[in-house]
Formats: structure tokens, C-alpha cells, sequence
């Protein structure tokens, strides 16, 4: 990093999970037990599995993917992580309140064993806000070098106003690595499908609506200066510092297939149609707003339509937000990877696709009252929310679900309802019989009043 360097507390130390959700410090040459990955069922027909939800802490469970070739096969082409971001509130699912130095150890630690499992063209999306989201970028320089940014997006994630705040906070930041770096990973990512919304048929062509390009190109080359005479009988040549887009062959053979339109009641300079299969994709904007993004309170709404009896997660992310990462940085059949699970999201989002994915939740309450239940619901075709209509998903495809170590440990009853996940109506565990109420927070920071009203803006 040329110098520069963020520390904290403990940093020469590894942050290891110790429990269900607490953590522990240790030598970085401290032995690792061998923990390997214990099946606890299998969701769906059909062989080879389309997906893996692991429940463990994250660290273990990346220790373990590393040492079995099985699922990782090629290598990760995505990763998309939504971690805590430790805005000090108290959640239904967990308690987001980490001290910085743990926090950010918990960060580095799992970039660093998340690091040997890519591929080459691979990108790591990480969805923060603003709480640590400007020492999270310094951490990723520190794992995967400063020369692999590539960009930072801002989602707008909702359109209410928060009218208690100095500002209402109304984006994240969704900052994207690629550690083959950013021009040679954009030669293997995609491009976002042009809006044929937008096209016209200005001219009555038979073969219907088209978008128009000018007819030029920068740069001066001989064979591309030559006379058009425009349907209004002016002489034109190409302007000054230009040339034509192609030869004069080329010209004539679009000409004659009713490719060249000239604007201006023919008066203009030529410009060439594009109908929708000689439409290049777009270049991916770094803003991302709520029609083609989706917002929070979609996500939330599309949760409590799945599990009504349930709370909802606070800030859960849409599928659309989703369904735009997946498209960009992978293609089918390609794995995508997950290790902040939550209440499944990106694996849903990527069954869907067509991809293979890897989720990893530390929460086995969570695992078993979300994570499994709404993945079993994708594989059955009973979740008709999302992506669904918009990829015409129809159910199919199968899962793993498997924990770090021995399953026997886990709480009975969430061992049963992670075994039974085929019955949409009934995958819910109580999480507060279960014992999963979120801890208190560990700092004095106020916390959110979900009750309070919002200003619609």
C-alpha cells in the first residue's frame, strides 16, 4: 500500500469464532482442529447440487471449503458479502455492535481466507454503509492490493425520509474488487441489457424499433472520407477531426438494407439503426437507484410475504439489487459464494440465474427459520417474489445443507426443521423459544425506534 497502513488493536492476532456468535483471539500459528463439513440434509432432485448452505462461523467454514475441491471446483467467480455493519443497534437476528479493532480483524481475517478460493476472473462485492465502510476500503487495499478497485457503487436504498437525522441516509455503498484488476476482469464481466423500451420506429420499418448512432467515427483514415449525398440532395463529408464509421462498400451495402437513417426530414447527417440484436450492452453506472435496483422495503415486504409470522430482517437487500451483481460478475453454471448469509438473498438470487452458490451462515436459528426454508421454496417453485416473473423461474435444481463440524451439536429443534425444510407452510423455528433473542448491544449508542413514523418524501 506504498506506505500507508491502517492498525488497530490486535492486528498481528487472527479472529477466530468461539461459540454461536462470539469471538475469541489467537496466534495466526495457532493449530486449526480439522472440522470438515457434516451433511445435515438435501433439498431438491438431481445431481450434481446447484447450491451449499453451511452453518458455522464463516472463518471455519472457508478453511473448510479450501481444503475440499468439491464444490469449489474452478474457483469463486463472485463474491458478494452484506457483513454487520456495526451501527451499534440491536436486531431480531443478531446485535450489530462490534468493537473497530474486532470488527475489522472479523473483516480481514475472512477476505484473507476467502482470497485463495477465487478464480481468475473473479470480483468481490462488498455492501457496507457508512459506519465502516471508509476503513473497510483501506482493509481491501491491505488484502487484495489498491490496483484492484475497481468502483464503488451507491444504491439508493430507500425513498422515505428520515426526518429525525441532520441528513436522512438514504444510500450504501457497495464497493467491488477484482483481484486480476479492473481492466482485465471488464474484458470477462457483462454489460447490462439495453432498455428495448427506449427504441422507436421512426421510419415505419417492417422490422420494428431501433435505436440510431452517428455515422462517424474520431480519428481521420482515407478509405473513410468519401461523398454521401442525403436524401435533400446536400453533398456532406464526415466533420472536421472525424471519418465515416465504415468504407464505402460497407456504406452502400446498409444503405441498401435500410440501415442509414438521415434525421431532419432527410436534411441530416447519416446515422446508422440498430435494431435489438446489434445493440451493444451498457457500461454499469456507479449509482444505482430504486427502479432498477430495488430498495430495502421491497426486500422486506417480499420477506414478511414469505414468512408472516416471523420479524422480518431490518435492512434485508432486494432481489433486483441482487439480480444486477449476479449478471455482472458472473455467467451460469459459474459459482457464486456468500459468507454472510443472513436470510439467503444472494443464493436465492443465484439459484434463479442459474448459478451454482456457496452460502455460509453462522446463525443456525437463522439458517433454519430463513436461510433453508426460503432456498426450499426457490427449488419448489413457492416463491413467487424477486426475480421470479422477471427470469421466468419455475422451481428445480437442489441444495446441500451442511454444518462445520459435528450437526449433533446444534439445538434440536432447529436440527429438525433444518431436516424438514420440504413444507413451505411449517419451516419456521420460534427464534425467542429458541433462545436466539439478540444480544444487548455492547456500546451506549441510541438505538433505531422502528415504531417512529417516516415522512414519505
Amino acid at each position: 500500500m506504498d506506505g500507508l497502513e491502517l492498525t488497530w488493536s490486535n492486528k498481528d492476532r487472527e479472529l477466530r469464532g468461539d461459540g454461536p456468535d462470539g469471538y475469541r483471539w489467537s496466534a495466526r500459528d495457532e493449530p486449526r482442529q480439522a472440522a470438515p463439513l457434516d451433511v445435515i440434509t438435501r433439498v431438491g432432485d438431481g445431481e450434481p447440487h446447484d447450491g451449499l448452505v453451511v452453518l458455522g462461523d464463516s472463518l471455519e467454514a472457508l478453511h473448510c471449503l479450501a481444503e475440499d475441491s468439491t464444490w469449489i471446483g474452478d474457483g469463486v467467480r463472485l463474491v458478494y458479502i452484506d457483513p454487520p455493519f456495526n451501527t451499534g443497534q440491536a436486531f431480531a437476528q443478531y446485535a450489530d455492535s462490534l468493537t473497530h479493532s474486532v470488527w475489522l480483524s472479523m473483516f480481514r481475517d475472512r477476505l484473507l481466507a476467502v482470497k485463495p478460493l477465487l478464480g481468475d476472473t473473479a470480483s468481490v462485492w462488498v455492501h457496507l454503509d457508512d459506519a465502516e465502510q471508509h476503513r473497510a476500503r483501506c482493509v481491501l487495499d491491505e488484502v487484495f492490493g489498491a490496483a484492484a478497485f475497481v468502483a464503488t457503487v451507491v444504491w439508493q436504498k430507500r425513498t422515505t425520509r428520515e426526518s429525525r437525522s441532520a441528513f436522512s441516509s438514504n444510500h450504501d455503498y457497495i464497493h467491488v474488487y477484482a483481484p486480476a484488476g479492473p481492466q482485465q476482469w471488464k474484458r470477462s464481466r457483462n454489460l447490462l441489457p439495453k432498455d428495448v423500451g427506449e427504441l422507436r420506429n421512426r421510419d415505419g420499418d417492417p422490422r420494428g424499433p431501433w435505436a440510431d448512432a452517428p455515422f462517424t467515427a474520431p480519428g481521420y483514415r482515407a478509405n473513410q472520407h468519401y461523398d454521401i449525398v442525403n436524401p435533400a440532395g446536400a453533398v456532406l463529408r464526415p466533420p472536421k477531426g472525424r471519418s465515416w464509421y465504415a468504407t464505402r462498400p460497407v456504406y452502400d451495402r446498409l444503405l441498401q438494407e435500410n440501415r442509414i437513417w438521415f434525421p431532419r426530414d432527410g436534411a441530416g447527417l447519416p446515422r446508422i439503426k440498430l435494431f435489438p440484436e446489434h445493440l451493444r450492452g451498457l457500461v454499469p453506472f456507479s449509482l444505482w437507484g430504486p427502479d432498477e435496483a430495488g430498495t430495502n422495503d421491497e426486500a422486506k415486504r417480499h420477506l414478511m410475504a414469505l414468512f408472516p409470522d416471523l420479524d422480518a430482517f431490518a435492512t434485508p437487500k432486494p432481489e433486483a439489487l441482487l439480480e444486477r451483481i449476479v449478471h455482472i460478475g458472473s455467467d451460469p453454471s459459474e459459482l457464486v459464494l456468500d459468507y454472510f448469509a443472513g436470510s439467503g438473498t444472494t443464493a436465492a438470487v443465484a439459484h434463479k440465474m442459474q448459478r451454482r452458490w456457496i452460502a455460509v451462515e453462522r446463525s443456525s436459528f437463522t439458517a433454519a427459520a430463513f436461510t433453508v426454508p426460503r432456498l426450499a421454496r426457490v427449488v419448489m417453485g413457492a416463491d413467487p417474489g424477486g426475480i421470479t416473473q422477471s427470469t421466468g423461474w419455475g422451481g428445480g435444481g437442489s441444495f446441500v445443507v451442511a454444518s462445520v463440524g459435528d450437526s449433533d451439536a446444534l439445538n434440536g429443534d432447529v436440527l429438525d426443521a433444518l431436516r424438514n425444510p420440504s413444507s413451505p407452510g411449517n419451516c419456521t423455528v420460534d427464534l425467542t423459544e429458541a433462545g436466539q433473542a439478540a444480544p444487548a448491544p455492547t456500546s451506549e449508542l441510541t438505538l433505531f425506534d422502528e415504531n417512529a413514523a417516516t415522512e414519505v418524501a
